[in-house]
């Protein structure tokens, strides 16, 4: 099977965060990009998109009506002065994981794992985090591509070689 993984910069979040690493990271900031980031994952098996809360009522709408909603809950995350509740979860859109029967371990729809620290890039997912992605797709070594469409610090190309070493 393939599949795709997208960690796009954040609806709104561009320019703020990210234009340092991508020059033209701001187009991200415009909903119709993400739109047509959701258009292309059409051509994959399955795929995952990470997202902010915030934006998940501006995305979900644009994705196909099969989707389901995954969540990233993490114990430990940034409280920053004057947002409370704060935001230590993030939704993760996925469609089309590989089917898997009763003999297989149940995967969850969440996975509580805690944020990077020092990677050099906002947004950087933690290995448990990647691990889990491959889980939820339903992801094989030596029989599937996953292609990660945002590659940043390089986690997911991490928990693809961790998977073949394992194997």
């Amino acid at each position: 099977m393939r599949f795709a993984y997208a960690d796009p910069p954040y609806l709104g979040q561009g320019k703020k965060h990210y234009t340092k690493h991508h020059p033209e990271a701001h187009v991200w900031d415009d909903p119709e990009t993400h739109q047509h980031l959701i258009d292309s994952l059409a051509g994959y098996d399955g795929w995952a998109m990470s997202l902010s809360s915030p934006s998940l009522k501006v995305l979900l709408p644009m994705c196909p009506d099969d989707v389901r909603i995954a969540a990233w809950v993490k114990p430990f995350g940034i409280f920053k002065p004057n947002v409370n509740p704060s935001y230590v979860w993030e939704p993760v859109i996925f469609r089309g994981s590989r089917k898997r029967d009763r003999s297989e371990p149940t995967i969850r729809d969440f996975v509580s794992a805690n944020i990077t620290l020092k990677k050099g890039l906002v947004g950087a997912k933690p290995p448990d985090f990647n691990a889990w992605i491959l889980d939820l797709l339903g992801f094989r070594h030596g029989e599937d591509d996953l292609v990660d469409l945002f590659p940043g610090t390089g986690g997911m190309a991490d928990a693809i070689a961790q998977r073949a070493s394992a194997a």
